[in-house]
């Protein structure tokens, strides 16, 4: 099957060239256009299809340099840092102190409250 192939191959590409050899011919511009627009163009010209089309525009001038901005102002002194939370003035060791005092339950807003006395950290220590 595939000598067939090639053969069928090989023997259309010689049809194609020995056709094509006696058909092919040269032809230029002239031959395809009427002969009014034929005789506007000059014979031999190097540009000959520059009268026909319009002129190309010329690019725009460059704009004159902008002049350089102004010096940045210095930047702001950045604003002094916050004062840290004052300690709470009243500490309790555990909440047996608290009870004595009788300031329980305390609620984690409240002046006196700690983490370590909150035991299941929901925001109310010494509710016991």
């Amino acid at each position: 099957m595939s000598i067939r192939r090639l053969f069928i191959g090989l023997t259309g590409s010689v049809a194609i060239l020995v056709a094509g050899a006696g058909t092919a011919s040269a032809s230029t511009l002239a031959d395809y256009l009427p002969p009014e627009v034929l005789a506007l163009v000059p014979s031999a010209s190097a540009d000959a299809v520059a009268p026909l089309l319009p002129p190309v525009p010329l690019p725009p001038a460059p704009a004159a340099p902008l002049p350089a901005p102004p010096a940045p102002a210095p930047a702001p002194a950045p604003a002094p840092a916050p004062a840290p939370a004052p300690a709470p003035a009243v500490y309790y060791k555990n909440c047996t102190e608290a009870r004595n005092a009788g300031v329980t339950p305390l609620y984690r807003d409240e002046a006196g409250y700690a983490p370590h006395l909150d035991r299941d950290n929901d925001g109310i220590a010494c509710e016991n």
